[in-house]
């Protein structure tokens, strides 16, 4: 590494600029060009938070995201 000059970096966040980068994406994701909708693997309410700790302890389950408010 050192003869290439190569070097090991983290990141925090993806090193995204969030201001910038999260408009870009929900624009996107408005305009049917980024698909999120298939990273979710199940939707729930705020009441329903226990249960989707639940859900990830199925290694089939990707990402649990909550939609909505109180049912």
């Amino acid at each position: 590494m050192i003869g290439s000059q190569k070097r090991i970096q983290s990141v925090y966040m993806g090193s995204t600029t969030p201001k910038r980068d999260i408009p870009l994406y929900a624009d996107l994701y408005l305009q049917g060009r980024f698909n999120l909708d298939e990273l979710m693997s199940k939707e729930i309410s705020v009441d329903d938070v226990n249960a989707g700790y639940e859900a990830l302890k199925d290694p089939g389950a990707t990402r649990v995201v909550i939609t909505s408010g109180l049912s």
